[in-house]
Formats: structure tokens, sequence, C-alpha cells
């Protein structure tokens, strides 16, 4: 049988050369660079108001830098958010001709048989995890970051291209730090990326339920769209198995929109981290018949019924909860 073609020829170009937005709004977000391994953090302008997390994975070839913007321009539409913008190790990428890059693993081929293999996709899994852990265990030495303790349900994975694969592969199979449970993030969210090793690819117990978002355009011309729909497929098919019984994977297209982001996929991820991590002491809006059970837990805690919910093991009974308080009865 023949592999499945998941790049373009083109991949070679790497996601740097990939036009994004550019954003005149003055930052209210506070930026730390650290000069020795390249991150980029910007930090809530008022710190007490800081009660979730993004780290935000770039793609091939590209930096933290690269997505400087387009994490400015999220930054001040969510006031609550601190996003974290690693940056890959430089390192020879076989496709490449062996060409050295910022690259979060290595890429042999253009088909779904050299996907699997995609060496130092471990370690870049190793460092995602140390900043997912220094979130919610911060160290207490480290004087830019914020040394309020951010839980795992309130913090976000999230990359574009191989940033996003990376984002993803971390998001589902890994585990909490001395524990065998998954990492039970609010969210994973993809931009224009993949499913990496899908043959080795499981889901950690406790991480089935994690809501997703990959968007992608249909003219992307690096990682062809039927990507977003074969991850999407392989992942939700393995949430079904582990006893989801909703889609949590949703996946959005661009039409005209090339390997890239636009303002229309930034708004729709601004809308998608509004849900998954609103802010605190926000007033609760939106249909409860429309939400699935993560986004309804969240409401609920949002609104102060968590001890109204005890026991409640139905969907519909969630539901009922908060359209009662919603409607002030």
């Amino acid at each position: 049988m023949r592999p499945t073609l998941l790049f373009a020829t083109s991949l070679s170009i790497s996601s740097r050369l990939s036009p994004r937005p550019r954003f005149l709004s003055s930052l209210g977000a506070k930026m730390h660079r650290n000069s020795e391994n390249g991150t980029i953090i910007l930090t809530p302008e008022d710190a007490s108001k800081h009660s979730a997390t993004v780290i935000l994975c770039h793609g091939l070839g590209d930096t933290a830098e690269g997505w400087l913007d387009p994490a400015q321009y999220l930054s001040k539409q969510l006031p609550h958010v601190k996003f974290v913008l690693p940056t890959a190790p430089t390192q020879p990428v076989t496709l490449n001709m062996g060409f050295a890059m910022p690259s979060w693993y290595d890429i042999v081929g253009l088909d779904s048989r050299s996907n699997e293999i995609c060496n130092g996709l471990d370690e870049s899994m190793d460092t995602i995890i140390s900043l997912v852990e220094n979130e919610v265990h911060p160290k207490k030495n480290d004087a830019i970051e914020s040394r309020k303790s951010i839980n795992y349900d309130r913090i976000v994975l999230a990359g574009f291209s191989q940033g996003g694969a990376l984002a993803l592969y971390t998001g589902m199979t890994q585990t909490r730090k001395n524990q065998s449970t998954g990492l039970g993030l609010a969210g994973i969210l993809i931009m224009s990326g993949y499913l990496p090793r899908s043959k080795q690819f499981t889901i950690a117990q406790g991480s089935e339920s994690t809501p997703i978002l990959h968007c992608h355009g249909k003219e992307d011309s690096v990682v062809p769209v039927e990507a977003a729909s074969m991850s999407q497929g392989h992942v939700s098919e393995l949430m079904e198995k582990m006893g989801v019984r909703e889609e949590l994977y949703e996946v959005k297209f661009y039409p005209g929109l090339d390997h890239s982001v636009s303002m229309k996929e930034l708004n729709d991820v601004v809308a998608y981290l509004e849900r998954v991590i609103p802010r605190e002491n926000a007033q609760v809006t939106g249909d409860p018949t429309t939400m699935n059970v993560r986004e309804l837990k969240q409401a609920i805690k949002q609104a102060g019924l968590e001890k109204q919910a005890r026991g409640m093991m139905e969907k519909s009974e969630l539901v009922n909860l908060l359209r009662r308080h919603l409607n002030g009865i």
C-alpha cells in the first residue's frame, strides 16, 4: 500500500516564510526575553489578573520572535492570560538536505510512513512538559514570571504547523509529573498542523475530554488541508473508544488561506480561548444546550454552582442547572 502524502514538496521553505498579520496596536502585556534559549514570555500588565496560560509553539524554521505579533494581539484580547513562546533547538532537518534550522524534531520525508519517525519529538515534549509544570509549580527564584500557580485545566498548548503537531501529541499523550494521569489541559490549539506518529499515538487517561480546535487554510501548500480531517478522525476515534460521546475535536477551514494565519482565524482563536479559559468571575454567557460537558463544568465553576452540581452524572442535569441559573430561577 502506498503511503499517504502528508506534506507538499514546498515543506522545505518552512513556516517562517509565510506572511502573518502585522499589528499596530499598543501592547499592554509585559514582555520578557530569555537570551539563552530564545523563549519570549508575555505576562498580563496586571499580574493579579493572571489566571491562565497559553504555551505557543512556532513552526519549522521559525522562532518565538516570528509569533510575537500574533501573541501580542491575543494577549490584548485576553488580559488574564500569560503567553509563553519557546524556541526550538537548531538542528539538521533531513528533508531539507540536512540544513540546520530551528526544528522541534527531524522530518525525513513527505509521506505518512516517514511521519512515524520524528526523531527529537520526545526531547521536545520534555521541553514543553517542563514549561507546563513550571506553571503548575512555579520556581520561586524566577523573578520575571508570575508567581501564581496555574492549574493544568487552565493551561492551553498551542502551535503552528510543526509546533501544532508538537502541541497535539504532547497534550494528549503525556502525563502529569510523578503521576499516571494525563495532563487534562484546558485545551489544545492547532494551526495548520497535523498528527505526528499516528500509529504510536495514544491518549493518556484523563485527557480524553480535552477540547481541541484545529484551524487550517484550504489552500495550504505545505501541510495539505486533508491533514486536518485525517488528524481529527484518528484522535476522535480514540476519544470515542475511551467513552467520549461528543465531538471535541473541532476543525475550522479558511478559504483562500495558504500556510499562514489570518485575522479571521485569530479571532476564532480568541473566541476558543475565551471559552476554554474564561476570565475568573466573568459573567457566564452562551446557551448551555450547545456546550459540551467540559464547557458546562467550566461555566458551572465560573458561576459558583459547584456545590449544587455535586453528584450530577448526566449532561442534561448540568444543562438544567446552568439554565436555571442564567434564567434567575
